[in-house]
């Protein structure tokens, strides 16, 4: 997360932590401390994955205006970025690598994905860390309607001019290049059945991003 009053704008970061290059183009402009997360705060108003939600609160507890603000947030394609969220979890969740090692295994993918849920505690529960709750959150859902400009990692360059334009910043783009992620090989992973699930859940996002659900070839 970024906050700059000087320029007046707030950069939300990809729950996952998607877009870094984006937060590093911006941080020049940075000028608030922000927290490492919820539980570093201290006496700080803001902190590292905040939902556009909780900043607006923040901001209106100070005294500050978080809509005169241009907010801008970074988003995945939500079929990667679930993939990839399931793999994060296989490698930190001590339940899931207990499973492992004693050969039962993680669980298939499409069941995991049906538990899930694009909001609320997304794939986790209330005491894990807010990157897995938050990270199978909808875009609709973690914006919730407090954005202005979504740069999707898939097209950063795209994207972010036209926003350095409105806010009359120049940064480097010299290392903007958009992030290579193994998206074919996370693609393979859906079946008709989880991609049917992801186009229900996650349909507002596909259609505002042009976003693509995995294609099938239909049996003869």
């Amino acid at each position: 997360m970024i906050v700059s009053h000087k320029c007046r704008f707030i950069l939300f970061s990809d729950p996952l932590g998607a877009g870094a290059n984006v937060m590093h183009a911006l941080s020049p402009w940075s000028d608030e401390i922000i927290a490492a997360g919820p539980d570093n705060k201290q006496d700080r108003m803001f902190f590292h994955g905040m939902t556009p939600t909780e900043a607006e609160w923040a901001f209106d507890a100070s005294g500050l205006a978080f809509r005169s603000y241009l907010r801008i947030s970074v988003t995945e394609h939500p079929f990667t970025r679930l993939a990839r969220l399931y793999d994060r979890i296989a490698q930190t969740d001590i339940v899931w690598q207990l499973r492992h090692l004693a050969g039962v295994g993680t669980p298939a993918f499409d069941h995991w994905l049906s538990s899930t849920q694009p909001n609320g505690f997304g794939a986790g529960n209330r005491h894990s860390p807010r990157w897995r709750q938050l990270g199978a959150w909808s875009t609709k859902a973690w914006e919730s309607g407090r954005i202005d400009h979504t740069i999707r990692v898939e097209s950063v360059e795209e994207d972010l001019t036209p926003i350095l334009t409105e806010l009359g910043i120049a940064p480097s783009l010299d290392f903007i290049q958009t992030e290579t992620l193994d998206r074919e090989g996370w693609m393979k992973r859906y079946s008709p059945e989880s991609t049917n699930l992801m186009s229900q859940r996650y349909g507002w996002d596909l259609a505002q991003f042009g976003y693509a659900a995995p294609r099938f070839r239909k049996v003869a």
